[in-house]
């Protein structure tokens, strides 16, 4: 079984400092082979004659390779026998010589999918004694889309606080591009640099910065500086009291960015630094701008995700939300104000309904207090009249007050 070990391994500078492959099947497949044959030689399996084995399984794992009659594979494998490689362009090896070779010797495959594969001398040797190496984590070549993404990921591993420069002829040698292929230095870097460092930057552990070099009052193009930095928050891992609410952000996220390669720490390393509204207002305005259908796609979104909450766009929705609550809260005791003053008027209207009641029943009982005929009389008058109105003891009190002159 394997473990997130197996997929750091150790390359010599040299293998990485070369000519890469024409396609990025190809370099993932290099790299699952040397990972194949990194873990023969951990068992303590000497390859006999050189020979390492694997299997089909494996490899087509390994590279994504969804097609299940193999062509595609040995397509592959076949192009990493034709195309030479340049190694040890930055002359790192001891023995500081100028080699050309393709990588993979000869590979077999028998029927029942097992893989046997020779590498190159050159190979065997960095493989048996990297003196000079980098350690790279395979899991991140797999996600790579673009072969010159994995070659600046690797370049970059080797360089990690450098600066490294490129004339334009150097660095297309360096990828291995064919005469002919993004012949204008405006096209290889629109086409080959800028989407790698692009990809590296989004889906990788580095960071990495591009300087155009200029030559000339025209500016001509004369090659490419790339500096490489580590990514801090891709070390840091949420605490697991932290795992639910940084689940939940990532929900927030528009779909297939929450498991982006550094999205997790960085939420992480956000909410360490500020708070959780910090964090959501930001993650607000991007996922608006991302969702915004009158504006560009945004090319980088894992790399803009990073500039948006390192620069608090969400600043302006924090805002508006204060703005909101005060509103709110002015018309909550505008409103509270005005119930209040209707309470005290209806509690003023009930006292005096009161008073009022109390009244009445006061004359109710004194006319109640009078002989039968004088009740009987004072009734008739009340019903001839037509002046009085309401319930019989209101009548009967304004009569009396206005008739007859009684004052209780």
């Amino acid at each position: 079984m394997e473990s997130a070990e197996d997929y750091i391994i150790k390359k010599h500078n040299a293998i990485i400092h070369r000519t890469h492959a024409a396609t990025p099947t190809e370099e993932k497949l290099f790299s699952a082979l040397l990972m194949a044959a990194r873990a023969q030689m951990k068992s303590g399996i000497e390859p006999s004659n050189g020979q390492f084995r694997t299997t089909i399984k494996f490899l087509r794992n390994f590279t994504k390779i969804s097609a299940t009659n193999n062509q595609y594979l040995k397509d592959a494998l076949t192009g990493l026998q034709e195309r030479p490689w340049q190694y040890d362009m930055f002359v790192e090896d001891k023995f500081q010589e100028w080699r050309s070779f393709p990588p993979i010797s000869e590979v077999r495959i028998d029927k029942f999918g097992a893989v046997s594969f020779y590498f190159a001398p050159t190979i065997m040797e960095a493989l048996n004694n990297p003196s000079i190496y980098t350690q790279i984590d395979l899991k991140i070549i797999r996600g790579l889309k673009s072969v010159y993404s994995i070659a600046l990921y690797e370049l970059g591993m080797t360089h990690i606080g450098e600066r490294k420069e490129f004339s334009v002829i150097d660095y297309r040698n360096y990828m291995g591009l064919k005469e002919g292929e993004y012949a204008a230095p405006a096209d290889l870097r629109r086409h080959v640099v800028e989407p790698a460092v692009r990809e590296v930057n989004e889906k990788t552990d580095i960071r990495v910065e591009l300087q155009l070099l200029k030559r000339g009052p025209r500016g001509a193009l004369t090659g490419f500086a790339f500096t490489f930095d580590q990514v801090e928050e891709v070390e840091i891992l949420p605490e697991s009291h932290q795992l639910e609410l940084i689940a939940e952000l990532c929900a927030l996220l528009p779909e297939g960015i929450g498991v982006l390669r550094g999205v997790v720490p960085l939420l992480k390393r956000m909410l360490e630094a500020h708070n959780e509204d910090y964090v959501r207002s930001n993650i607000q305005y991007f996922t608006e701008r991302v969702n915004d259908k009158n504006q560009a796609p945004i090319p980088s979104p894992g790399g803009y995700l990073r500039r948006v909450l390192e620069n608090d766009y969400g600043l302006e929705i924090r805002e508006r939300r204060e703005v909101e609550r005060i509103m709110e809260e002015k018309i909550r005791q505008g409103a509270a104000e005005k119930t209040a003053h209707i309470d005290v008027a209806h509690a003023n209207k009930l006292a005096e309904d009161e008073e009022i009641f109390q009244i009445q029943e006061k004359y109710y009982t004194y006319f109640q207090s009078l002989a039968a005929e004088r009740q009987a009389d004072i009734v008739t008058r009340i019903e001839k009249s037509g002046l009085y109105i309401g319930p019989i003891k209101t009548q009967i009190m304004g009569f009396l007050q206005m008739e007859e002159r009684v004052n209780l």
